[in-house]
């Protein structure tokens, strides 16, 4: 991981994005191989290569982020803890690739930072925003947070759910541990720019963990 990070820094520096992208995501991919874990993607028919999304699933493992790297077939960039930007490498390349940081502290710097990922929507780059905030410390899911849905109506955009599968049994916050094994991910319809647009905000959380859910096949 050290080293896809400073490669992911480097490549920053030398290239723009649409020649770097493609390096990053064949490196976090060997990255896996390396690891002895199989990706399967599935659901990718559901994905608009010219549309921008704003992108939400489960938040299962350290390995989220990487496998989002690796695997989401869009541009995109994502809102993480403000705090994830003070680790020396890691908060360094999340800075170098554009992500948006989030101090989930300060509803009024929180508010800014949804903001800025919804002008990044609709300049046509998508936005993961991964909505329970934290990696659940159980396979299931926990409670979802209300500043995603703010997003994603601001944003005026589908919502492109996804699901992992699998991933708890590899890597889990209760464990630094690595256990080999297949990861599943999964993208399911999006729910349409007018059904986000127009619904309560807590009946699109509803809706959206719905359809998360049934994109998860196993811990």
């Amino acid at each position: 991981m050290f080293f896809f990070l400073l490669l992911l820094i480097l490549l920053t520096y030398l290239f723009k994005r649409k020649t770097y992208d493609p390096i990053i995501k064949g490196a976090a991919k060997l990255f896996f191989k390396i690891v002895l874990v199989r990706v399967k993607t599935e659901g990718l028919e559901n994905v608009d290569k010219n549309q921008s999304y704003t992108i939400m699933g489960n938040h299962v493992s350290m390995f989220d982020i990487p496998l989002l790297f690796a695997y989401i077939p869009v541009p995109f960039n994502g809102i993480e803890a403000a705090e994830h930007f003070k680790a020396p490498i890691y908060g360094w390349a999340l800075r170098r690739y554009g992500n948006i940081p989030i101090n989930r502290k300060n509803a009024r710097e929180s508010f800014k930072s949804i903001m800025n990922g919804a002008n990044l929507i609709k300049s046509g780059t998508s936005v993961v925003i991964l909505p329970e905030g934290t990696r659940s410390l159980k396979p299931e899911m926990g409670n979802f947070k209300k500043f995603p849905f703010i997003l994603a109506q601001k944003a005026e955009a589908p919502i492109l759910p996804f699901g992992f599968s699998g991933l708890w049994k590899i890597n889990n916050k209760t464990s630094w541990h690595i256990t080999p094994g297949k990861v599943i991910m999964k993208f399911g319809k999006p729910i349409e720019a007018n059904v986000v647009k127009n619904m309560e905000i807590d009946e699109l959380i509803q809706l959206t963990k719905e359809r998360i859910e049934g994109l998860i096949t196993a811990p």
